[in-house]
């Protein structure tokens, strides 16, 4: 192509053709031009084709990371629930004098138990802390990512005071007025974990102690930590359920957008 310009080139100034040769310059300008603006579309299309696949790429850990934390957040969710309803349970019993000793030793070992969310953090850290939250396209889903970190900021806030109390409080209280031992009848832990090499199947559980509930539901002592543990439940529930409708959006929104882009 540039040998043959230069041949036109040299033919219209042969020939002391002014006017041809500025029109010949000007063609020449466009065609550059045109050529110009050609490669940065050209390079434009393959910088967006790249960003839509990263896009892609990170849209599916996004749906991976909060696939994980809308599983753990219904976890705690019912786990806190249950230590709400066995809390008030406890509470009604004192109250109507129903002091069966099986019945109590349950739903005291929800009195000793706690419920921790662990969040799964990954592409959307990464995301932020790269500064590449713009990669993102759909608004409404970089907005909720940018609040997800308060979200659960605030769950962890009331999940740490009230591992605190049940640890510090709770546990050595219980230690002192009540067999604990009796708790392991109650322990499910072991089920989801495979302890052959070190615990033998068959091994007896300790025999239940026998003690005097109504004494202990009659303590109120005892009855202000059930109602301390029933509300932090409350307030962890309340909060865990933020995040689960925090979850749900996101991952609505994600699937939204993997859905877009796979159409043709």
């Amino acid at each position: 192509m540039v040998p043959f310009l230069r041949k036109i080139r040299k033919s219209l100034l042969g020939k002391s053709s002014i006017g041809r040769y500025v029109l010949y310059a000007i063609g020449e300008i466009l065609l550059v031009v045109v050529g110009i603006l050609l490669a940065l579309q050209i390079n434009n299309w393959n910088e967006d084709r790249q960003r839509r696949e990263i896009e892609r790429k990170t849209l599916r850990d996004l749906k991976v990371e909060f696939t994980e934390n809308l599983n753990d957040a219904r976890r705690v969710y019912e786990g806190n629930m249950g230590v709400y309803r066995a809390t008030a349970r406890l509470q009604q019993n004192a109250k109507a004098g129903r002091y069966a000793l099986e019945e109590t030793d349950s739903l005291i070992f929800y009195l000793f138990d706690w419920f921790d969310y662990t969040p799964k953090p990954g592409a959307s850290n990464n995301l932020i802390n790269a500064g590449n939250l713009n990669l993102i396209r759909n608004e409404e889903l970089r907005y909720l990512l940018t609040l997800w970190s308060g979200v659960e900021a605030e769950l962890d806030d009331d999940e740490q005071l009230s591992i605190s109390y049940s640890q510090n409080t709770i546990v050595p209280f219980l230690a002192a007025h009540y067999p604990i031992s009796n708790l392991e009848n109650y322990d499910f832990t072991l089920t989801h974990y495979d302890f052959k090499q070190t615990l033998h199947a068959s091994e007896p559980l300790p025999e239940r102690q026998v003690y005097d509930p109504e004494t202990l539901l009659d303590d109120p002592v005892f009855m202000s930590h059930v109602s301390t543990k029933k509300m932090h439940a409350v307030h962890n529930a309340m909060e865990c359920q933020r995040v689960v409708e925090s979850c749900e959006e996101i991952l609505e929104l994600i699937q939204k957008e993997l859905l877009e882009q796979t159409k043709p």
